[in-house]
Order: C-alpha cells, then sequence, then structure tokens
C-alpha cells in the first residue's frame, strides 16, 4: 500500500489560489526597469561574495596544509562573505517569493478571498518583523560606525559586516512592500469580481 503526498501547489479546486507575483515584470517603467537592475547587483553580490568564500577556504586548506602558512585573516574574511551571502539571498528569495511554506491554509480554508486576506496578513506581518530587526541591526550598525571599531587582523572597519545585515534588511522591506501592494490588489479585484 503506497500513500500518495499533494503538494499544495499541485490542488486544483476551490482552495487553489497561486500566490501573486510582486512585481509585473512586462511593465516597462523606469521604476521597474530600475529594479530589474537591483536584482541582478543582488544577484551578483551573492553569487560572488559565495564564489569568493569557496575561494578563500580552498586557499586556506592550501595554505595551511600545503605551505604550512596558514592566513590569520580568513577568521575575519569568511563570516564577512558569509554574511554578505546570506543577507542578499534572503533578499533574493524574498523577491522571487521563494520562502519555505508549508500552504497549509489553502488546505484548511476554501473561500479564496479569505485565503487571500491570510496571505496578506502574512506579508504585513513579515514586513514588521523585517522592520524589527532591521532596527536593531541599524542601531549595531551605528554602534560599531560611532566606535570606528576595526577588525584585529585585516583591520578593516567593522561596518563592512554589519551593512550586510543592513542593507538586507531594507531591501527585504522594500520587496515585502512591493508584495503588500500586489496582493491588495489581487484581494480588491477578486472581490470586485464577485459583485
Amino acid at each position: 500500500m503506497t500513500i500518495e503526498y499533494t503538494h499544495p501547489d499541485d490542488l486544483i479546486g476551490p482552495s487553489h489560489v497561486k500566490p501573486v507575483p510582486p512585481l509585473p515584470y512586462a511593465a516597462k517603467s523606469l521604476f521597474f526597469r530600475a529594479e530589474h537592475w537591483l536584482a541582478q547587483l543582488i544577484a551578483a553580490l551573492m553569487v560572488a561574495s559565495t564564489l569568493l568564500l569557496g575561494l578563500l577556504m580552498a586557499s586556506q586548506v592550501l595554505m595551511r596544509y600545503g605551505l604550512e602558512s596558514p592566513f590569520l585573516g580568513i577568521e575575519e574574511l569568511a563570516p564577512m562573505l558569509a554574511l554578505w551571502a546570506y543577507f542578499m539571498g534572503m533578499v533574493y528569495a524574498t523577491r522571487d517569493q521563494d520562502h519555505i511554506s508549508g500552504g497549509v491554509v489553502a488546505l484548511l480554508i476554501r473561500n479564496r478571498s479569505l485565503i487571500r486576506a491570510i496571505r496578506l496578513a502574512g506579508s504585513l506581518a513579515c514586513l514588521v518583523a523585517t522592520g524589527i530587526f532591521g532596527y536593531y541591526a541599524w542601531d549595531f550598525a551605528s554602534f560599531n560606525l560611532d566606535l570606528g571599531r576595526k577588525s584585529l587582523y585585516m583591520r578593516w572597519p567593522k561596518y563592512l559586516w554589519d551593512f550586510s545585515m543592513v542593507s538586507g534588511f531594507t531591501l527585504m522591506g522594500f520587496y515585502y512592500c512591493l508584495q503588500i501592494i500586489a496582493e491588495a490588489r489581487d484581494l480588491t479585484m477578486a472581490k470586485g469580481n464577485k459583485k
């Protein structure tokens, strides 16, 4: 006996409501063209920091075990690159709505307007949480900036690490705002079509 599990995105019926795309990618306005370039910059930062982190680790292994002369700055550079890769990846996942989600709401509720309203409320909650985390990230970054802290080995300013968080939460908030606008428009259009 086999049990078949159904993914919520595969459901067909009254409970199936597809996610609202956050951006009308076909739009030709200056705003959406600028956003497209921003997304490419985010992707480039994400890929470059990930590749540099891998190369840094490989060179550290070679220097430590092959040349027996380890590079002490790796303890500072590796976390910095990892932070930039993580936060830019977080922003890109927010933009493309690639978050991990269970889709339980669509299984329990049949009313499409209610599902849309719950998704809108979820996006609002995510925006609030992003704003709170962004506030504390900025508070921490400005504290280090005021102190003029530098890393131990490389003597690089600590804000290079801190601004990965600040830029990540700021850009995430931007994309959540776009998502909220799209979901609110979808909800009002769905209610307007019912009349």
